[in-house]
């Protein structure tokens, strides 16, 4: 739904954060003119590495890390660090790429998207945990406010999926409730606003399938069902400044066109606005105190993991017939103004290809996937249907530049139901995307 702007966001994002460095610092990324969405991803992921590296001696029962004393230096230590971190062209691209979209699909759908991206192969997990994951969101802060009083009045060592979703579910209907058309209006401004961002044209339009998604998300039948009226009209694009009467108009007769035609409101720019609200927050503890608990269930213990070894050699690999040599569709340089006329996802491909420097000859990736993780991918992502999982491979194969490779994954992802946040569908992303844009020594 939203390619054409992604790949705008992305490329506009490219030449301002990497440009012509090899190299870029945490420190630098932040002196940077870019939305501050994407510097809170990149923070996050530096401190995700320090973690990383840090359990690595921290586990080791040698010394006592624990004295507060100790504890305050490695602190320092961290803050020091951190701002230190080192992102290559390809992984600066690669954390950029997946911020971008993972703030798209939490501004279009959040309950969605904060439920997949907090719990990703986990279904009960620690109140901190949570926390720590929602601090990845800046925008819609009502979500973080909220869990923040809610984990503050219930004491809970930890909280399951079904338990979340129940409360961010209710906190929705509960906030929305006293504004629902409003706030509706709001979403759709604050994602046209980011929209905008990819866009050469500024403009108020939106896709209809857009804001569908959206009033599906936050459960706003009424308004799910004014979108689809629209679209039996052959609206499949809705200028912002008009939504506002289409909703009311159909809430009041079951049509998004009144019966008296006024004169449309003249489109607004609407220009991305960091942190805007879409609910008011002001009785927000009073809501969070009238969410009904709901009782967890006793979870039974998970034995799936041990008997995981085995099953996953159940799993027989088909042999592969042998790929024939492909090489990347890498284009000679063009001037500025011609390249202004390509389409989007072309000057995207191309910029990727030239800047970060694709391989010369892409490998297969039956040989690039050790047996072992087409095994895990096939358990885990594929539910073991390994047909679907070697289609998708060949598929891959034949594509001949990131993009159309990543549009691949994203749209067999969506088919299949698989969270694109669970471990082993970001392993097998990163696999592909080293394809393209291998480590260099």
């Amino acid at each position: 739904m939203v390619i054409t702007e992604i790949d705008g966001i992305t490329l506009n994002l490219d030449k301002k954060i990497i440009g012509r460095d090899e190299r870029v610092s945490l420190q630098e990324i932040k002196k940077r003119d870019i939305p501050s969405f994407i510097k809170n991803y990149f923070d996050r992921e530096s401190e995700k590495w320090i973690r990383e590296e840090s359990s690595m001696f921290l586990s080791s029962g040698r010394f006592n890390y624990d004295l507060p004393e100790i504890r305050k230096k490695f602190d320092e230590l961290y803050n020091l660090l951190k701002n230190t971190a080192i992102f290559s062209r390809a992984k600066l691209h690669r954390v950029m790429e997946q911020a971008v979209k993972l703030q798209s699909n939490f501004l279009i759908q959040p309950q969605r998207t904060m439920v997949q991206f907090i719990y990703r192969d986990e279904d009960v997990i620690t109140p901190a945990e949570v926390m720590d994951s929602m601090k990845y969101f800046l925008d819609y802060e009502y979500y973080y406010q909220a869990l923040e009083q809610f984990f503050k009045n219930n004491k809970m060592e930890t909280i399951s999926r079904t338990k979340f979703k129940s409360f961010i579910q209710q906190l929705d209907e509960k906030a929305l409730s006293q504004d629902k058309s409003g706030a509706a209006l709001s979403m759709a401004q604050v994602i046209v606003g980011f929209l905008n961002l990819g866009r050469d044209q500024q403009s108020d339009n939106l896709d209809t399938e857009i804001l569908i998604s959206a009033y599906q998300d936050r459960n706003l039948p009424d308004f799910v069902n004014a979108m689809k009226n629209a679209q039996s009209k052959g609206k499949d694009k809705i200028p912002v400044s008009q939504l506002a009467g289409m909703l009311k108009s159909f809430v009041e007769t079951g049509d998004i066109e009144p019966k008296i035609v006024k004169e449309a409101p003249k489109a607004a720019e609407v220009k991305y606005e960091e942190k805007k609200e879409v609910v008011s927050t002001k009785n927000l503890s009073n809501l969070v105190s009238q969410i009904e608990d709901i009782k967890e269930e006793d979870q039974a213990a998970d034995v799936s993991s041990f008997f995981e070894e085995e099953e996953e050699d159940d799993i027989v690999l088909p042999a592969q017939p042998p790929m024939p040599e492909v090489k990347p569709t890498v284009k000679p340089a063009v001037p500025a103004a011609a390249a202004a006329g390509a389409d989007t996802a072309t000057q995207l491909a191309e910029h990727l290809a030239r800047q970060m420097g694709q391989a010369e000859v892409l490998e297969d990736l039956n040989k690039l996937i050790e047996d072992k993780d087409k095994k895990l991918y096939i358990k885990k992502l594929f539910k073991k249907k390994d047909k679907e999982f070697f289609q998708l491979l060949a598929n891959l194969n034949a594509s001949t530049n990131w993009k159309d490779a990543n549009n691949l994954i994203d749209d067999t992802f969506y088919a299949l139901e698989v969270n694109p946040y669970q471990k082993e569908a970001i392993a097998f992303t990163d696999a592909v995307y080293a394809r393209y844009f291998p480590k260099k020594d």
